[in-house]
């Protein structure tokens, strides 16, 4: 039935000769890593911390939760299972690892369904982010790359995680030291999960050539990448919470200088250069987690440390030379 629905709609592509296609391509960017983490960031370093951090949580405890989930039940694409299918190419770039769940929509729900909470005291606020959920998961479906129960379990685990990890967040901050242990049992669960994902056994269905039909180790990048993420994440939160505490109470100009260095620093240097740098020196996976570790640690914690350093040092330079 899912797969019918699936050719049902690439005939609906083919007879509109694909004048849509660049429609749900644009919209499928909408649940892809970079653009939710890149405004997560904007939202963190300037406008509100608290806000910032909760979308940061959303987003990398869904991400590995959806990644364990598609390595715990293998499910293979929609094309491989039913060959008739041809899955709107511009997409495959984006349809890594297994198909079940969706990324995409699990990045969906979890970023804007958190936006949706966090704003609901403007009505059309969640109303506009469930619309916006409901076009990224159907896109999905339409590029070819994803079944209906994909995007309705990814959408699912992303919303799941936006209704509690907020709560945990509120939970660390009533207690002395619950920020250590929330930090600890997810360091620890980061590292059964990466113990479960190479202990586990895989599919190993070989294709009319003899050659394997999915490779397994080429399905586990994406989990290492968002069990680096979660790491790094913890790190630079508790670095963040019990050195720093910035606030993001400035001027534009400061805003505009703190966005432009973490984007340049974070996502430039550690994300891009240091983690392919990695990846050559260590293989793909495990270099893979120790880069994005490594940048988010940037991102969350040094990054906020050592702009709250720059800005103070500056206003107590510029304080000294007007009594002078």
């Amino acid at each position: 039935m899912d797969l019918q629905y699936l050719l049902w709609l690439q005939g609906l592509r083919e007879s509109l000769s694909g004048a849509l296609d660049g429609f749900f391509l644009l919209v499928s960017q909408l649940g892809k890593a970079e653009l939710p983490m890149a405004v997560t960031l904007i939202v963190y370093w300037c406008f509100s911390r608290e806000v910032g951090q909760r979308l940061l949580f959303c987003l990398n405890g869904s991400d590995l939760f959806n990644n364990v989930l598609k390595l715990s039940c293998c499910v293979y694409r929609p094309w491989v299972r039913e060959t008739a299918l041809r899955p709107v190419e511009k997409a495959l770039s984006t349809a890594t690892g297994y198909s079940f769940p969706s990324g995409h929509s699990s990045k969906a729900g979890a970023f804007f369904g958190s936006l949706g909470i966090a704003g609901k005291k403007r009505r059309w606020v969640p109303w506009v982010c469930g619309v916006v959920i409901l076009l990224v998961m159907f896109s999905r479906n339409y590029l070819g790359v994803h079944t209906p129960q994909d995007v309705l379990t990814g959408a699912a685990v992303g919303l799941l995680c936006a209704f509690l990890l907020p709560c945990l967040l509120r939970w660390t901050e009533k207690g002395q030291n619950r920020d250590l242990l929330a930090a600890g049992i997810g360091a620890a669960l980061c590292g059964l999960s990466v113990w479960y994902v190479l202990a586990k056994s895989y599919p190993a269905d070989l294709a009319a050539d003899g050659s394997l039909l999915v490779d397994p180790v080429k399905m586990q990048k994406d989990f290492f990448l968002s069990a680096g993420a979660v790491l790094g994440m913890l790190a630079g939160w508790l670095l963040e919470g019990r050195k720093v505490r910035f606030t993001t109470d400035c001027g534009w100009g400061v805003k505009l200088l703190r966005l432009l260095f973490g984007l340049l620093i974070g996502f430039g240097g550690f994300y891009t250069l240091l983690r392919h740098w990695l990846q050559n020196a260590l293989g793909t996976n495990f270099g893979a987690l120790l880069g994005v570790a490594l940048a988010m640690f940037y991102l969350v914690g040094l990054h906020p440390m050592l702009f709250t350093w720059v800005e103070k040092k500056f206003r107590h330079g510029t304080a000294a030379g007007a009594k002078g």
